[in-house]
């Protein structure tokens, strides 16, 4: 798919490198990078609840129309912030994609991008130690959560922060207003190695036996002109995210409402944060088995329950040491 990414790429501008790293293969587009589906699942904070039980005022933090002011948005804080959050009633929940965003954050790698089971060092140690903290100040059973829980949760009234695109948002405007006008997404907490956002990058692509590829390249081209994404988008209500940097600050995230500005950050416009997937930088086959099996979710859980850290990382490693296999 070269010959439809390569112009779409000097036409919108860069793609990150999460795109690049699940669309080629050998250096070759297998497949054209689709707004449609994608998302990042960062924080939607309440904004009351944060101010009331962690004094952390989001909007301030990262005010609409100006870059984020951030710097003290750290896991620390973070942690720090579930905690108060919690004891005040309102916990936070997280996900899949939130678990390995974290791991990014203190760069704890459990294969490398050359295959290597490396799950056995000090910074996945740490991340553990980390979670092992902050699954405390969690609902008990958040590790079993998919998206709609997390919504759910939202739009009950009960949590004070998910990590999700903003569909709770926009089911909570629909059925829950007073909960809608008090949420505000933003940027991932910066860890010791960086800030990283779980990103989740859909495509497109045609298939090599098709009967008419040129018809479908072309399509392909004319869904991703900037006219027709910023169709896509806001029908979308500002749930689906392109993949150009110069798609990025469309006015359907700037005049989204209520309140105004909420999903302003959502797209990442000043390149705050590094767009990421759990499971990176393995390779593709092997991180895919990674996600799906929820590995690193499984290893904080065991060590949360009491199993003794080598103990953990054993498993682990015979759980990826079993994806080379397969």
């Amino acid at each position: 798919m070269n010959d439809v990414v390569e112009p779409l790429i000097k036409q919108n501008g860069e793609v990150n490198d999460t795109v690049k790293y699940l669309g080629q293969a050998g250096g070759k587009w297998l497949a054209v990078p689709a707004g449609i589906g994608s998302q990042i699942k960062g924080p939607c904070s309440r904004i009351d609840l944060m101010k009331k039980f962690a004094n952390i005022d989001v909007q301030e933090m990262y005010p609409a129309g100006a870059p984020p002011k951030a710097e003290n948005w750290t896991t620390d804080t973070f942690l720090k912030a579930a905690e108060a959050c919690h004891k005040g009633g309102f916990p936070f929940a997280d996900s899949v994609d939130t678990v390995g965003a974290f791991f990014l954050a203190f760069g704890a790698e459990v294969v490398d991008a050359k295959g290597n089971v490396t799950v056995k060092n000090d910074n996945v140690r740490q991340v553990l130690e980390y979670y092992k903290k902050l699954m405390a100040f969690l609902p008990p059973d958040a590790p079993a959560w998919d998206d709609a829980s997390n919504n759910k949760w939202l739009i009950s009234g009960k949590g004070a922060l998910i990590m999700n695109p903003p569909s709770a948002w926009a089911v909570a405007k629909r059925d829950a207003p007073e909960v809608a006008g008090q949420c505000w997404t933003h940027g991932f907490p910066v860890g010791p190695q960086g800030r990283f956002a779980p990103f989740v990058p859909f495509f497109w692509t045609v298939w090599n036996f098709s009967k008419n590829k040129e018809a479908a390249k072309s399509l392909l081209l004319h869904l991703s002109q900037p006219v027709s994404v910023e169709k896509l988008v806001a029908a979308s209500g500002g749930y689906d995210l392109p993949a150009f940097e110069k798609l990025t600050t469309l006015k359907t995230w700037a005049e989204a409402e209520p309140p105004k500005g909420t999903l302003f950050h959502y797209p990442n416009p000043y390149k705050h944060q590094t767009l990421s997937i759990s499971a990176s930088p393995a390779p593709p086959k092997i991180a895919q088995q990674i996600y799906a099996q929820a590995t690193l979710t499984k290893m904080c859980v065991r060590f949360y329950q009491g199993e003794a850290m080598e103990k953990t990382l054993a498993w682990a490693e015979g759980e990826l040491e079993g994806f080379m296999r397969s």
